[in-house]
């Protein structure tokens, strides 16, 4: 049934479609990032082989992504955009494309269709906790690119409903806002991505994912208030004896409220079943969120704290755990220019006897960013 809503919607905005003609040529818009960042990091696994064996105290990264955009509006209103990212930096990531997708919007609400995140991942992550209040760095992302998660920890994943389906190909359909609210839904034929060769094997992946969520954007006697929820689950890859498994799901959850220049958020995350329940492991994980901001002028402070527990393995009593906090601060320097300045603090605990899986740390960075986007007829 939810496949066949998606499929309609989609055969119903190719209708409206084949009968308009675009009022202007397409534009094509290339824009992105770069961030030269420069940090300073002392934590136990640096040190833990002795001088000249562990970490360097000092490190020079970057992050950077090139964006291919167009759009076109047809003569009945409606809007199709497409967008592709380009990597900057391949050592911190498995793919050379990032995102890449059409997306068809209209009185109708909007359609997108390609590699991109689910709609429980795109609808409630901007309401969670840090994700709604970071001003440098992010706590998720950047993390564990300066206090390494110890081997075998479970608990330093990004935190953000997804299932592990990432940017793999979908199909989504969000509605118009009406009266503050929206709805979205997706469907995922499989975890992977960039498989076009053929239709998606259900013995070899995950398969016949679902994700749908919930926001809403209002305000009361002048305080700013968003909400949001949202659900995903995928049915387990077919083994090929019959064997008893769940399927893995997930929830989140987030609020956030304005009062002027100061914002606070709180995010909650839970998922489970991601390995077999006769499988030994289990990377299903419990997430808390908890995030402010302040802007003054050209200035924004900001202060993050998540706590994430992992069961890890089954036949363990204790869970891996992390606690950490990021303190940053920007200033923009002009339109699309930010100096940075971010203080992290990890402290990894994992479910082994003994320290081997375990790290805390302390690390301070700083970075200069130029984000700008720039247009042109083709």
């Amino acid at each position: 049934m939810k496949k066949q809503l998606l499929a309609t919607t989609a055969l119903v905005a190719a209708g409206l479609m084949v009968t308009a003609t675009a009022q202007a040529k397409p534009k094509l818009a290339i824009g992105g990032w770069f961030e030269g960042i420069v940090g300073v990091v002392n934590d136990d696994r640096g040190e833990v082989n002795g001088a000249g064996a562990g970490h360097l105290g000092v490190d020079v990264q970057q992050d950077a992504e090139i964006h291919f955009k167009g759009s076109v509006t047809l003569d009945n209103g409606i809007k199709i955009r497409t967008r592709v990212e380009l990597e900057g930096t391949s050592a911190n990531s498995t793919d050379t494309i990032d995102e890449a997708y059409v997306d068809i919007s209209g009185s109708f609400g909007a359609i997108r269709i390609g590699s991109e995140d689910n709609a429980a991942h795109l609808m409630v992550t901007p309401y969670q906790g840090h994700w709604a209040t970071n001003v440098g760095q992010n706590i998720s992302f950047d993390t564990g690119d300066w206090i390494e998660a110890p081997a075998g920890m479970g608990a330093g994943s990004v935190n953000r409903l997804d299932l592990g389906d990432a940017d793999s190909e979908k199909i989504s359909y969000f509605t118009p806002r009406i009266g503050g609210f929206q709805v979205g839904v997706s469907y995922l034929p499989s975890l992977t991505e960039g498989d076009n060769g053929e239709p998606e094997s259900r013995a070899e992946n995950p398969h016949e994912g679902f994700a749908a969520a919930a926001n809403y954007n209002g305000k009361f006697s002048g305080v700013g208030v968003g909400l949001a929820a949202g659900y995903a689950t995928i049915k387990p890859a077919s083994p090929a004896v019959s064997v008893e498994a769940s399927d893995p799901e997930g929830v989140a959850a987030g609020i956030r409220l304005d009062f002027g220049g100061l914002r606070v958020a709180y995010g909650y995350h839970r998922e489970w079943n991601l390995s077999s329940e006769v499988a030994a492991t289990d990377n299903g994980d419990t997430a808390h969120q908890f995030g402010v901001k302040y802007k003054a002028g050209k200035n924004h402070f900001s202060v993050g704290y998540r706590n994430i527990q992992d069961e890890g393995q089954r036949a363990v009593a204790a869970e891996d755990e992390l606690n950490s906090v990021l303190v940053s601060y920007r200033r923009d320097l002009g339109p699309g220019v930010q100096y940075r300045l971010n203080f992290f603090w990890a402290d990894y605990d994992g479910e082994a006897v003994g320290s081997g899986d375990d790290n805390e740390g302390i690390a301070l960075t700083t970075s200069v960013r130029l984000a700008r986007s720039e247009e042109r007829r083709v």
